[in-house]
């Protein structure tokens, strides 16, 4: 790890946590089934953190970005996990489902992660 790397991750994280929207990650685990009750249980867990969210333009996409589809930046600084396709994004009480994840390294590790995401 640099120390350029080591000093730019928690400034990015204060940056999104100070001018970022709340937000909560969720990721929904694999259901697991009890024979005995015949009961499915699911895992979730539950991340807030902050984001700064775009929109997307869509006059320049070949199909892959939709209307109302938008881009939020996340820190990783902060993160338990990494966000992963399939996650759900919250926002203000709306559920997005994250379609992509790509990440800006600083060093060797993510200082943050862009979520491509849509309702």
């Amino acid at each position: 790890m640099t120390r350029l790397g080591e000093a730019i991750r928690p400034v990015v994280a204060g940056l999104i946590a100070r001018a970022g929207a709340p937000m909560t990650l969720r990721r929904v685990g694999v259901p697991s089934y009890d024979p005995a009750t015949g009961e499915v249980t699911e895992t979730t867990v539950d991340i807030a953190l902050a984001g700064v969210l775009e929109e997307v333009e869509t006059g320049h996409a070949d199909g892959v970005v939709r209307r109302g589809d938008r881009i939020v930046t996340v820190a990783a600084e902060r993160l338990q996990i990494d966000p992963a396709p399939g996650d759900d994004l919250i926002v203000g009480g709306d559920t997005h489902r994250v379609v992509s994840v790509t990440a800006t390294y600083a060093g060797d590790r993510p200082a943050v992660f862009r979520l491509h995401v849509r309702r």
